[in-house]
């Protein structure tokens, strides 16, 4: 087996899960407006997780990509931005009142300063749209600044928002 059509199996794999996570995801996240009444805080906070996880998964690589660890692939690049545009509309929704106990990293400072994190989320949102379009340029040089702003955004909110 030649190294790329093993490679083009290992994408393909990779593909399949993170597929699988966003479906999951997307899943939890319908059957949450069919019972939103009665999400428990600990399902609330499994399925945020769990998108965050899924957004990792899809920005880990971006991220060598465009640090030079890993070779850059446009086609994984602009995937992996796809990916990450959709799953960036996902959490909010998991932030709820009454979910930021031991078992989660989020503080409960988000309850008191709900419009700055929701705004930070929506800053989430369409800069991880503007990524996806970066990449689909393809030019690393269009690429890398629309990605810094993501990581930005990321740790604005991580710095406020996190422990």
């Amino acid at each position: 087996m030649s190294i790329h059509s093993r490679r083009d199996i290992i994408t393909e794999e990779v593909s399949v899960k993170a597929l699988k996570q966003v479906t999951l995801a997307a899943v939890l996240g319908a059957l949450s407006m069919t019972a939103l009444a009665e999400i428990k805080p600990f399902e609330a906070v499994e399925y945020r997780k769990g998108i965050f996880k899924a957004v990792k998964w899809q920005f880990g690589p971006m991220g060598d990509m465009v640090k030079g660890k890993i070779d850059y692939d446009a086609e994984e690049f602009s995937r992996r931005a796809t990916n990450l545009a959709a799953l960036s509309h996902m959490p909010l929704e998991g932030f709820r009142a009454g979910t930021y106990a031991s078992s989660t990293s989020a503080l409960p400072s988000i309850e008191d300063d709900w419009q700055t994190f929701a705004d930070t989320m929506t800053q989430f949102q369409n800069n991880t749209a503007a990524l996806q379009q970066a990449a689909a340029s393809g030019d690393m040089k269009t690429i890398k600044p629309a990605f810094i702003t993501v990581a930005r955004t990321c740790k604005s909110c991580h710095d406020k928002f996190k422990d």
